[in-house]
């Protein structure tokens, strides 16, 4: 018998982000690492994600990469 564990997080598609009540499109690189998918520059600080039509509690870490709450 033998124990397993994951080392890496479970992958998620989300749809969009949410910042402050706005819905941004959004996507992630290769190395996780959350870009806004606009023309325009801009600066938001991400406190949700849309993952198949539902809005998750999201945020990004330091590293610039999107965690969502899928437990709430």
């Amino acid at each position: 018998m033998g124990w397993f564990t994951r080392d890496e997080p479970e992958g998620v598609v989300f749809d969009s982000v949410i910042a402050d009540g706005v819905i941004w499109p959004a996507y992630t690189d290769d190395n996780g690492v959350l870009w806004i998918d606009v023309e325009e520059d801009v600066e938001v600080v991400v406190d949700g994600a849309i993952v198949d039509g539902v809005i998750y509690d999201a945020w990004v870490d330091d590293n610039g990469r999107i965690l969502i709450d899928l437990e709430n």
